[in-house]
């Protein structure tokens, strides 16, 4: 991977991450000036076959979360966040963030569940949670920022390569 695209898939999640921590919200302009910036980048490398990738990249990442966010399972945000990384990165890279992502969400779903048990309940209820309604005093439908699992995602895509 050329450092400028590190750095630039660097530099949105990482500005991501603040935002979506602090306020469940990945603004528009974050994810509009990223992907715009992936564009002009893969045209300006490849030439219009760098257009063609990055758009290649942009659909892989926000048709399957596009799906999801119509069910409800995440965030607006999200999904133009993944768009953005995937006219930078392609297709392939930002298919396996996406798989990478899903499975540390669900670990993290697994996390709160087995915070309900008994014996781990004390703790779990001195978990600080600022994302709504705390995990363990409603029945369903805990909130949690996506980027919690993408962060960790991307490392390991990182490790990876």
């Amino acid at each position: 991977m050329k450092i400028e695209v590190l750095v630039a898939v660097s530099l949105l999640l990482i500005s991501a991450c603040w935002t979506d921590l602090r306020r469940m919200q990945i603004p528009n302009g974050l994810t509009v000036l990223f992907a715009v910036g992936g564009f002009l980048y893969q045209l300006f490398i490849h030439g219009m076959a760098g257009l063609w990738w990055a758009l290649g990249g942009v659909l892989t990442g926000m048709v399957p979360l596009f799906v999801m966010n119509r069910f409800g399972g995440i965030g607006g945000g999200d999904v133009k966040w993944f768009g953005a990384f995937g006219s930078w990165m392609g297709a392939l890279l930002t298919l396996e963030l996406l798989v990478i992502s899903i499975l540390f969400a669900g670990g993290i779903a697994v996390a709160l569940l087995l915070l309900r048990l008994p014996g781990l309940q004390a703790i779990g209820k001195r978990l600080k949670w600022p994302w709504g309604p705390h995990p363990l005093t409603i029945g369903r439908g805990a909130r949690f920022p996506f980027m919690l699992a993408v962060a960790p995602g991307f490392i390991t895509l990182l490790g990876k390569g």
